[in-house]
């Protein structure tokens, strides 16, 4: 999948409605978390991630679409 539709694919997905360019950036981060079940978290890179955060699978695909 090349990077450009695996971003669009995250920002499809934020709950927030962030535009895929600051995902890309890697200003946030897609994951879930019990904490919040059911719930798609779009975390900023500042702030510390919740407690069993774990990525989702858009936010995977494009972290391996850019080789990270």
């Amino acid at each position: 999948m090349a990077p450009e539709e695996a971003w669009s694919r995250v920002a499809q997905e934020c709950p927030c409605r962030i535009m895929a360019a600051l995902h890309r950036e890697g200003k946030y981060r897609h994951g879930t978390s019990a904490r919040f079940p059911d719930k798609i978290l779009c975390c900023p890179c500042d702030l510390p991630l919740p407690e069993g955060w774990s990525p989702t699978s858009a936010q995977l695909q494009a972290w391996r679409a850019e080789g990270a």
